[in-house]
């Protein structure tokens, strides 16, 4: 009797909670029924929309995450390159080689569909040339684009000049953007016609070296840097600076120097650190990697064209040289010049 008092008793609880559930259910049924299929779409677009207003509502930058790699044929300065700029920003994310043997494909294919797989908006694309000779920058803003194109020389990374280059940055810290009143739009240069372009290319690159105040990832709530951009001679220069106390010197000058006061700023200086390169924008494409080109710099002279120079002045020395050399010869032997000197068993005088 307790057996069967237990199982009537187990299936009248079930019962009632089937019964305290079927409301429940109903309720949520008409619920769904009864919402438009508009209103869900316009409250995800405010939803998709609201975080990105509110960030620069307030003065933040949106989520930005730049994807860094390089092609095929880079050298070992190049890949010191990546790792400093990976380190000098925490809102990176890096991967490896791109193949760039499956020509077909492209890299409009190629380098979307990753930056669509790690979830990136901006690409820093570090393509190698000529085995290494020559090293251009991509940096797109995908799926929609735009991409400029860059050609980097003068490079020096991190920890080849050890004097000039010590630094003592946190890793995961960020840096203050400085760009130069050339890139202002009440600049000395962006006044004149055809400088437009110098706009564009300060959203691309504040869009790679600006970290996000925040949703980064291991990143610390330090400035300890500068990152300099100047444009000077129609190139870009960028210098990184590490924002140092100064330390005390000699203790005569010590003694001489009022003390300061409580609450005072200490004495700041910088000190560069690195990396350092120069970048000469080539072109501006309207998509990502591809579409049609908006700037173009007529002033650019590849590396190719330098080279094949040289080597053709090379050539023409040469070739002065030889024309040289057989007028003398021809002119001596006209002349008469060496002939009674010359021995019988000369290789001219036999072989003639």
């Amino acid at each position: 009797m307790a057996a069967v008092y237990k199982t009537v008793s187990k299936k009248q609880a079930r019962q009632q909670e089937a019964e305290d559930r079927e409301p429940e259910d109903a309720e949520m049924e008409d619920l769904i029924a009864e919402a438009d299929d508009t209103s869900d779409s316009d409250e995800e677009e405010e939803a998709e929309d609201s975080p990105n207003k509110q960030q620069l509502s307030n003065g933040f930058m949106p989520k930005t995450r730049v994807l860094m790699l390089t092609s095929r044929g880079v050298t070992y300065r190049h890949r010191h390159l990546l790792a400093d700029m990976t380190a000098l920003l925490p809102h990176s994310y890096k991967e490896t080689k791109l193949d760039t043997r499956k020509k077909t494909a492209g890299y409009n294919l190629l380098l979307n569909s990753l930056a669509d797989l790690h979830s990136c908006n901006v690409i820093f694309f570090l393509e190698a040339r000529k085995r290494g000779q020559d090293l251009y920058l991509w940096i797109s803003r995908p799926p929609n684009g735009p991409t400029v194109r860059f050609h980097v020389n003068n490079l020096h990374t991190m920890g080849e000049l050890n004097a000039g280059f010590s630094g003592n940055c946190l890793k995961g810290g960020r840096g203050v953007v400085v760009f130069d009143r050339s890139f202002d739009e009440k600049g000395p240069d962006m006044g004149a016609p055809g400088t437009e372009y110098r706009a564009l290319i300060r959203e691309m690159l504040r869009g790679v070296f600006c970290v996000p105040k925040r949703g980064v990832r291991g990143m610390k709530p330090f400035i300890d840097r500068i990152i300099g951009v100047f444009g000077v001679d129609g190139k870009i220069w960028i210098r990184v600076y590490e924002i140092r106390e100064s330390e005390g010197g000699d203790k005569k000058v010590e003694t001489e120097k009022p003390k300061p006061k409580k609450g005072g700023l200490p004495d700041l200086s910088l000190v560069e650190i690195g990396p350092r390169f120069v970048l000469t924008p080539i072109v501006i494409l309207e998509g990502s990697f591809g579409g049609p080109v908006i700037y173009e710099n007529k002033e650019y002279v590849s590396p190719n064209q330098v080279r094949r120079e040289i080597r053709m002045g090379k050539a023409g020395r040469y070739a002065h040289r030889r024309n040289t050399d057989t007028e003398r010869v021809a002119k001596k032997s006209k002349l008469g010049f060496g002939e009674e000197n010359q021995d019988a068993l000369n290789t001219k005088k036999l072989f003639s």
